[in-house]
């Protein structure tokens, strides 16, 4: 089903030069998301309208934001993994799995359903297959997930949490890896979804209650979602080519959130680097909160 791409709404006045990372907070009701270039981290609480933003600086980019349960954030910059503090924008290093290899950036990360960081590397120059897929209860344990990408992104979990998607974007496809829950090892990777050229390269997923996965298409100018078979359910088109990630959040947890980026060459009033928003008819699932676990 292709549904019409009149219905979005664009959430806020601002653009991004690449907007990425959009989440929902389960108990602020607040959305976050970045613009990976700012590097800023923005928070707008829909109901006011009211929107704070924080720009990381010191750093050339930042490729994620998650939650943690302490009311901090766990934002992925270039030369590792932080806390960030919104209250006195103090950082403090969680982590480097990375361990400092050169042109190697951090993407996209989320926290699974038992409450696990996820998080990914790409090979800044897009080239070779650098990129490796972390994972870790504590920042001390990393856990090498899986590696060979050129750039990583997604992740999403099932609503039972016994499996993560993973978006190998330059390969075209997204995998899907059975996850024990109990100790987080992830099985052999399965293709779910293999696009055309034409699709664009799959980027951010999220997962609904029914364990439906919605995939933003960077290139594609689209979101699709796919029924937990990895078959083609509904495609919505975006008045903007560059789709980078996208959440379940509002009243009901029955809006769709998208972010984009801007092309350079296009002019300052293309609607590249917007957030837009819709309603769809199946809710998603609360995000998971970061805990580390005591050492």
């Amino acid at each position: 089903m292709t549904a019409p791409a009149s219905d979005w709404q664009i959430v806020t006045p601002g653009r991004d030069k690449l907007g990425e990372s959009v989440l929902w907070h389960p108990t602020e009701r607040a959305l976050y998301w970045i613009d990976f270039y700012g590097p800023t981290v923005h928070r707008r609480d829909p109901a006011t309208g009211q929107q704070r933003d924080w720009i990381i600086a010191g750093h050339d980019s930042i490729g994620s934001l998650v939650f943690c349960a302490d009311g901090r954030l766990l934002v992925a910059l270039e030369d590792g993994v932080h806390h960030f503090d919104r209250n006195t924008g103090e950082l403090q290093l969680f982590g480097d799995p990375n361990q400092g290899r050169a042109a190697i950036a951090y993407n996209d990360a989320k926290v699974d359903r038992q409450g696990r960081y996820w998080v990914g590397t790409l090979d800044a120059k897009e080239k070779l297959p650098r990129g490796i897929f972390y994972s870790t209860r504590s920042g001390q344990d990393w856990r090498l997930g899986d590696s060979g990408f050129v750039v990583s992104n997604g992740p999403t979990f099932s609503p039972s949490g016994d499996r993560l998607y993973f978006s190998d974007s330059m390969g075209g496809r997204i995998l899907a890896y059975a996850l024990d829950p109990a100790t987080g090892r992830l099985g052999e990777a399965a293709e779910f979804h293999r696009f055309a050229p034409e699709d664009g390269f799959p980027d951010g997923l999220t997962a609904d209650s029914e364990g439906n996965i919605w995939c933003a298409l960077y290139g594609g100018g689209k979101v699709l979602r796919l029924d937990p078979g990895g078959t083609r359910l509904e495609e919505i088109a975006l008045p903007v080519p560059d789709v980078t990630s996208c959440c379940l959040g509002g009243p009901g947890l029955k809006t769709l959130y998208v972010t984009t980026g801007h092309t350079s060459d296009k002019p300052p009033t293309d609607l590249g680097g917007a957030l837009f928003a819709r309603e769809v008819a199946i809710a998603g699932l609360p995000e998971p909160l970061f805990k580390p676990e005591e050492r």
